[in-house]
């Protein structure tokens, strides 16, 4: 027999079997645990629209069914899958619960666990997550998403019994409108606001790509209690590109930010900064490819040292997809981007990072930490030896079944500011503002804020302002005041006691001293700081040189006042100066003389051992005998136990 009869024989074996097939496989009503034909007709038709991919018509098609048989559960499991895959949680939940009532071992399980998951049912998903896991059915990647899904809906059944303290305040029509406002970020007195918006006065305008209007930076300013209406922060930062996700020194005068796609940018969004000097912005820089790679950079965060910078990336050598990266500023550039590694990064998601003003708070957006729902808040604190915490989830109901992410802490760590989407908005996502539960805050921290000036003409000076952590030595902040006008702000971590240094060409430096161990969390101090030009006669007091009482042996604390008059004298090789010492008028005179004069020589001897021309330093003790304040108190007594130096010879 040839080849050709038997495939004929072949085809027709099997043309009768499919037949055969076909009419016991013919659907019947009762079948499907229903008695409509209508019921199952339009089931029939929902399923033939699904393979043809007209999935809105397959979903009108199985409600006609359910309409018609209640009870309909694999219709209802059809539209349960459906509302899932569109993120409507709770119309799934209804349709899914009832399908599992009819049938648990079929409809049950993992679509019905990741529904109740994400509408908060989570003691209710922990079964469903159960089950399907124990039934070794479906595909890896959902099998890995239930596993992690039941530990946060184990740890989130838990958590949620215990909520936080968490009451919104919307920032109003001012700040929000009816599109999306989001990325928050204030400065270090909550006086300036800046955000994300997609608003209709976008420079670049409607993205017809996106369908929507171009991502600008807008800001807003507090005055008189009250916020005023946001404006387009404009060109040069604003372009017709999108910039988004901004980080702000906390004098408000360096920002770093994203911007996508723009010519000279490494990957498809780059970090970039800018300064202002008045009210005007710099051209925006590229970080440059030390820092920006082929891959997506966004969400920046500096800390207020200056020194490091955190941000989002999904560059390769992460943990996960997305990471927190972080790089170092030394000798004047930026180095190469390290990842910040477990336990904060994980082989999920995270995104957000920002750092505290205490220098020790880290809060970001975590999908694989145990929360409540697709990303959360936590917060992990900077150990002694330089390491992270375990993340702690920042807890319900600032943590919810949606997503979470990113957080805004004000310097003074009472507050914080998120985007969100609620009823009572003003459209879209809006700005909010609450006070942060104590179980959550950073360490507290309060501001500086000030004005340099020349102390002659009272015009602005700009000028390098240091702030010294007297035990450690370390320069904990370092920025400049404003060249127009003079002016600067910082935030410094409570608990700590400061030697500030203020330094400008020409002048005199200025010292002050700052014990913030025993502070209210709302105190701040705004300061103006003269500077004495350089010449001859002019003195200056060290406010952070010290002494034990009625001793005269230089405490380590006086460190950094000695390290900056050194310097000083350095560089000004050709100033001859005068170390006086003075005292209260508690003691005898004659002791209190030669108490300051032993205390003089103590610092001129550090500066002759440190390598100053023992010519160009003179020490003379004038005890009590050149009061500042009255020796009737206690507060004045300690004004007048000072040391000063005074400019004899140019």
């Amino acid at each position: 027999m040839s080849v050709y009869p038997k495939f004929l024989l072949l085809l027709l074996a099997l043309a009768l079997c499919l037949s055969a097939t076909a009419q016991k496989k013919k659907p019947r009503p009762e079948d499907f645990g229903i008695k409509s034909k209508k019921a199952l007709a339009f089931f029939l038709e929902g399923e033939q629209q699904a393979r043809y991919r007209d999935r809105d018509r397959a979903i009108a098609l199985y409600q006609q069914a359910v309409a018609l048989e209640p009870r309909f559960a694999l219709a209802h499991y059809r539209l349960g899958v459906n509302a899932y895959l569109r993120k409507r949680y709770e119309e799934a939940v209804e349709h899914l619960q009832i399908a599992a009532k009819e049938d648990p071992a079929r409809y049950g399980g993992f679509f019905l666990a990741e529904s109740y998951f994400y509408t908060g049912h989570y003691e209710e998903a922990i079964p469903q997550y159960e089950r399907f896991l124990q039934s070794r059915r479906g595909k890896e990647s959902d099998r890995n998403k239930a596993q992690l899904n039941l530990r946060h809906a184990r740890f989130a059944s838990v958590a949620i019994k215990d909520p936080i303290r968490f009451e919104l305040q919307n920032l109003g029509p001012k700040v929000n409108s009816p599109q999306d406002e989001y990325l928050p970020h204030l400065n270090a007195d909550n006086t300036y606001l800046l955000f994300t918006s997609r608003r209709p006065d976008a420079v670049g305008g409607f993205n017809r790509a996106m369908n929507d209007y171009g991502e600008d930076f807008y800001y807003s300013e507090y005055v008189d209690g009250e916020w005023q209406m946001a404006k387009n922060l404009g060109p040069p930062i604003n372009t017709p590109s999108n910039e988004g996700a901004s980080s702000l020194t906390q004098d408000g005068r360096i920002i770093f930010f994203t911007a996508c796609n723009l010519p000279d940018g490494q990957g498809s969004c780059d970090l970039y900064y800018a300064v202002r000097e008045g009210e005007q912005w710099s051209a925006p820089q590229n970080l440059g490819p030390q820092v920006n790679s082929d891959a997506w950079e966004s969400q920046p965060c500096l800390s207020q040292d200056g020194k490091t910078l955190y941000f989002t990336s999904t560059r390769p050598g992460g943990q996960g997809s997305s990471d927190i990266w972080y790089s170092e500023y030394k000798e004047g550039e930026w180095q190469t981007p390290q990842n910040l590694g477990p336990p904060v990064n994980t082989p999920g998601q995270e995104f957000s990072p920002f750092l505290h003003a205490d220098g020790l708070s880290l809060y970001f957006s975590s999908n694989f930490h145990p929360g409540f729902g697709a990303k959360d808040l936590f917060v992990s604190e900077r150990q002694n030896d330089g390491s992270w915490s375990t993340p702690k989830n920042l807890g319900y109901p600032l943590n919810t079944s949606g997503d979470e992410t990113n957080i805004f802490v004000t310097a003074q760590g009472n507050r914080g500011l998120i985007n969100s989407t609620r009823e009572e908005g003003f459209g879209g996502s809006d700005l909010y503002m609450f006070e942060l539960d104590e179980r959550i805050r950073p360490h507290k921290a309060t501001f500086v804020r000030g004005t340099v000036i020349d102390s002659l003409t009272q015009a602005p000076v700009k000028a390098l302002i240091r702030m010294v952590d007297v035990e450690s030595g370390d320069t904990v902040r370092q920025i400049s005041s404003d060249g127009l006008n003079g002016r600067f702000l910082m935030s410094l971590p409570l608990d700590r006691e400061y030697a500030a240094f203020a330094e400008a060409p020409g002048y005199l430096f200025a010292s002050k001293h700052f014990y913030l161990k025993q502070l209210a969390e709302d105190t701040y101090f705004d300061i103006t700081i003269p500077l004495q030009p350089i010449q001859e006669g002019s003195q200056v007091v060290l406010h952070n040189i010290f002494f034990e009482s009625g001793k005269y042996e230089l405490k380590e604390s006086s460190q950094a006042e000695l390290k900056v008059l050194l310097d000083f004298l350095q560089s000004n090789p050709g100033l001859k100066v005068e170390i006086q010492g003075h005292t209260d008028d508690v003691g005898a005179e004659s002791d209190n003389l030669l108490l300051s004069q032993n205390r003089a020589n103590a610092v001129r001897e550090y500066l002759i051992a440190s390598g100053i021309d023992p010519g160009r330093v003179t020490a003379k003790g004038y005890g009590e005998s050149m009061p500042v304040a009255p020796n009737d108190n206690e507060a004045g007594r300690a004004q007048n136990r000072r040391t000063e130096f005074k400019v004899v010879a140019l």
